[in-house]
């Protein structure tokens, strides 16, 4: 049934449905749109003429709707000969589309943060995501023609937030390749709704849309909590890490690193630990080699070979192969993990049984 709406709805702003049209559709989808108010009752004033889409007079015109003796007809104003037709209550017209409605569902569904509004007649800004520095923007018009995707350009100046813009269609779309690929140069990408839109989840497949304008390694999603620690505290690096805390074989941890599987040292685990410990502070998560070395977790505060050891030892599974961003220096002797405190995940319970007494240590402050 949303697909039957945006159809109609690219036709016509306002369309107004029958019951008995729309039952006819999909019963179910009927209910469950009503109950989530994307389908909404509505009743035209006195003053107004009703008028029904459906049935027509045998010329194609919309009928008005008159009472007479208590009943419903449908009367044809230009052709007064025809004869009226019987009507019930589900015959009139009175269930809307509801496009805000609608378009709160999709942001729900597709995780779109940020102010919902309309931006120019009856187009609506949606809202954005943020893939690692990137912000997409999601903006919706309820019709499209060429001569309109012309002046698409022009919204990039009220989303100046935006590096890439998603402009979301009812169900058309253009075939103009080369208007296509001025707006894909402006990184503006025209979608239609009846042909990317999951009609039962809401969904729209926007990582693999993303995908053909940002590097693959450049896609990570974040909240706009995540975005806002990114800005506070300059975090280089999206990668994720998991340590499952596995009991090591011949003093080696198994870990993940964006999903590869990696053993690493007892040595260089303590300290990885020791920064990730830091890390969930979610105060920046910088530690000082001096504090490492007082702690026992480096030999030597001078002593730089452990850091490259660790870096090297992962760079391979980061997603830019760059083991000195991810284990960043300041250099004034302060050392951290450079990603997001909530791209690194353990197992604590398992942590407390591993059997260096240090790695336990530093397990029994992980939250």
């Amino acid at each position: 049934m949303i697909k039957f709406f945006l159809q109609e709805f690219e036709k016509s702003p306002n369309p107004i449905f029958t019951k008995k049209e729309l039952l006819s559709i999909s019963p179910e989808d009927f209910q469950g749109l009503t109950r989530r108010k994307i389908l909404a009752w509505c009743r035209p004033s006195n003053s107004d003429m009703e008028r029904v889409r459906l049935p027509r007079c045998q010329h194609g015109c919309a009928l008005t709707v008159v009472e007479i003796d208590g009943g419903l007809e449908a009367i044809c104003l230009n052709h007064p000969e025809e004869d009226p037709i019987p009507l019930d209550n589900d015959d009139l017209s009175r269930y809307a589309f509801s496009v805000d409605k609608f378009l709160m569902q999709l942001c729900a569904a597709n995780r779109i943060e940020g102010d919902f509004h309309r931006i120019n007649g009856g187009d609506f800004y949606v809202g954005y995501k943020v893939y690692n520095s990137n912000r997409v923007g999601f903006v919706f018009i309820p019709n499209v023609g060429d001569d309109k995707l012309v002046k698409l350009s022009g919204l990039k100046h009220l989303c100046k937030d935006d590096n890439i813009l998603f402009v979301l269609t009812p169900a058309s779309k253009t075939e103009d390749v080369v208007l296509k690929g001025q707006l894909r140069h402006e990184k503006i990408v025209q979608i239609s709704l009846v042909e990317s839109l999951n009609f039962h989840t809401f969904e729209l497949p926007i990582e693999k849309l993303v995908s053909g304008l940002l590097k693959p390694e450049a896609i990570t999603e974040l909240t706009r909590k995540q975005n806002a620690d990114y800005e506070k505290f300059g975090y280089q690096c999206y990668d994720k890490v998991q340590i499952p805390g596995a009991i090591p074989m011949k003093r080696s941890n198994l870990m993940e690193v964006n999903g590869h599987q990696i053993k690493i040292a007892d040595t260089i685990f303590i300290l990885l630990l020791r920064f990730v410990l830091e890390l969930k502070k979610k105060k920046g998560g910088w530690v000082n080699r001096h504090t490492l070395e007082y702690e026992d977790i480096v030999s030597d505060a001078e002593g730089f070979q452990v850091y490259s050891r660790l870096r090297t030892r992962l760079e391979g599974s980061l997603l830019e192969r760059d083991g000195q961003r991810f284990i960043e220096s300041d250099g004034s002797k302060n050392y951290r993990i450079s990603t997001h405190p909530d791209f690194v995940t353990y197992n604590k319970k398992k942590l407390l049984k591993h059997p260096d007494e240090r790695v336990r240590g530093i397990a029994e402050k992980l939250r």
